[in-house]
């Protein structure tokens, strides 16, 4: 039987602003999001039923995003698609580094080249839309701007360069709650996504750290103070920018080089829950075997 090997990459919020509300209710975002090689890994493999092993018992529920993914493309397609999902995990989850989405992504990308169904990228991203706003940018990675409720998705530049930490300094949060906190804030921080922008495209970490940030971080923080203080370890060892990712409570921290990352690294490992190094990817999901 066949069977395909998919790569999941997690992502970075480097700023995550938030300008309203839709008509729907859902809050109106303009983040700068980055994939990251800090990746799970989805086999595949045809199979008389549908089943999803993984080393985390609490994962294998049928409201898992690859189960839910698979379901859908089954009702999408009209055709049974029986699949034995293998998850390897090493995305921290409920950290605000889309680890549920780039699974989903997995699961949508690998099943379409499985069963050769040629969806295409677009009718891809527009199911993965169902399952999580965050699951069409793990599709297509990179470093995009994502406006609207996150799936409108613009390619950018993004020249800055180092070696990045991910760093778990709590337990996980839920994303549904810190909305919720942040919208009985009366002035929560914003960030500047144009400079943001502006200090992508030139490779310029200080200007940065001058414009961005996280309009989540004060409603996580007010939950979980460790957030502020993983923050402040990291530039204290020498970071060039930290900040958290998503509705946290994942904290990133990039260095001027892979050397500089790894000494934090060693410096935080005996500190913090969860600690792993990362790099930029310029991919969400990527097939990286393929058997017959």
């Amino acid at each position: 039987m066949e069977q395909v090997t998919v790569r999941a990459c997690a992502k970075i919020n480097l700023t995550l602003d938030i300008l309203g509300l839709l008509p729907n209710g859902y809050h109106r975002m303009e983040m700068i999001m980055q994939s990251v090689d800090l990746a799970d890994t989805l086999r595949l493999e045809q199979a008389e039923e549908t089943t999803l092993v993984c080393g985390q018992a609490a994962l294998c529920g049928p409201d898992n995003l690859i189960l839910r993914a698979h379901a859908l493309l089954q009702q999408t397609t009209g055709k049974s698609l029986p699949t034995r999902f293998v998850l390897q995990k090493r995305i921290p989850m409920a950290a605000g580094l889309a680890g549920g989405s780039a699974d989903a992504a997995a699961a949508l990308c690998g099943l379409d080249a499985l069963y050769h169904l040629e969806l295409g990228a677009q009718q891809l991203a527009a199911l993965g839309a169902v399952l999580g706003a965050d699951v069409p940018f793990c599709l297509v990675g990179g470093a995009c701007l994502a406006t609207g409720d996150g799936t409108a998705l613009k390619p950018i530049k993004n020249c800055l360069a180092g070696a990045g930490l991910v760093v778990m300094p709590c337990e996980g949060l839920s994303t549904k709650t810190i909305f919720s906190d942040y919208d009985a804030l009366d002035h929560p921080s914003r960030p500047d996504t144009c400079g943001a922008l502006e200090a992508l495209a030139r490779g310029d970490w200080q200007a940065l750290k001058k414009c961005a940030g996280n309009a989540l971080a004060q409603a996580a923080m007010i939950r979980r103070p460790l957030i502020g203080g993983a923050i402040r370890h990291l530039y204290d060892l020498g970071a060039c920018y930290a900040a958290m990712s998503g509705s946290g409570p994942a904290v990133f921290g990039w260095f001027e080089s892979r050397a500089a990352a790894d000494a934090a690294l060693a410096a935080l490992c005996g500190r913090m829950p969860v600690c792993l190094p990362c790099g930029f990817s310029n991919r969400g999901v990527q097939i990286v075997s393929r058997e017959i």
